[in-house]
């Protein structure tokens, strides 16, 4: 099944500190000779974002947390404190091309329409892991899907001519089992799989409520 170029590049539009980490990602995937090798070199990759998403977040919630320990009075007293938090409005707004701002975690680049450009917050890593998918797999510049292994990844990706391109080797006799199987074979993969329904099942029953309420 041929793969279309993405009409957008998720990989050029990112900014250089995630671009140069994509390229570790990339160089790692292309040392692999196989789709069967190259699979569990990219649920290692995702498991690692996976878990510096999380320490991001959890770094995040201990901030929020000594905050919370402040007292009242003590902020309306210390006059520098405002002064604090313009710096830190401005340092958000400085990076505005990532998500989570200036923050260490990972980020995706937002809608980038000039210098003053909304920097987006993702909570959820199911938000940013077609990205990162999309992006590496664009620059594999792979033209074709041939194996089950190979298609998992590409429905996994933020480019619609990624997904759909897998979506059709599905349909092709027999392609449907072969996907179960390493669905079935791969608990980590399965795991993604899940993670991504509950985040995007959720996001649909949401629409259907609001049409519901609408009607």
């Amino acid at each position: 099944m041929l793969i279309p170029k993405p009409a957008q590049s998720a990989y050029e539009n990112a900014d250089t500190d995630i671009r140069e980490m994509l390229d570790r990602m990339i160089a790692e995937l292309q040392a692999t000779p196989s789709w069967e090798q190259r699979s569990t070199q990219f649920l290692e990759i995702i498991d690692a974002l996976e878990l510096a998403f999380e320490g991001d977040e959890d770094g995040d919630d201990e901030f929020d947390d000594e905050a919370d320990e402040l007292d009242d009075d003590d902020l309306d007293d210390d006059d520098d404190l405002d002064a604090d938090d313009d710096e830190y409005v401005e340092g958000q707004s400085a990076a505005g091309g990532t998500v989570n701002g200036w923050h260490g975690g990972p980020g995706v680049p937002a809608n980038d329409d000039g210098d003053d450009a909304e920097v987006v917050v993702v909570e959820d890593f199911a938000d940013v892991l077609p990205f990162y998918v999309g992006a590496v797999l664009e620059r594999l510049g792979e033209t074709r899907i041939d194996r089950a292994e190979q298609a998992a990844f590409y429905l996994l990706s933020c480019h619609p001519e990624h997904t759909e391109a897998a979506q059709s080797w599905l349909e092709k006799v027999g392609n449907m089992k072969r996907f179960q199987k390493f669905v079935d074979d791969t608990p980590d993969y399965e795991a993604i799989l899940e993670m991504m329904d509950e985040r995007y099942g959720e996001e649909s029953d949401d629409d259907d409520l609001d049409d519901d309420e609408d009607e």
